[in-house]
């Protein structure tokens, strides 16, 4: 399990505002669902590889 810090969450949220979405449209450009997503924005979330990846390439999309 990897673990998604509080300070990757805080970007994650200032991305999804950036991005003028909300939770659930955040949730399917990423590719995981809603209930996973609001875990990862909290931050400390240990999650699978394959959710961190999709996250982290979301994430870096753009940048």
């Amino acid at each position: 399990m990897i673990t998604i810090t509080q300070e990757q969450a805080k970007a994650i949220r200032r991305k999804q505002a950036d991005l003028s979405l909300n939770i659930e449209q955040t949730a399917k450009a990423i590719g995981i669902t809603y209930i996973t997503y609001k875990r990862i924005t909290k931050g400390d979330y240990s999650t699978k590889q394959s959710v961190y990846d999709k996250v982290m390439k979301w994430f870096m999309a753009g940048y």
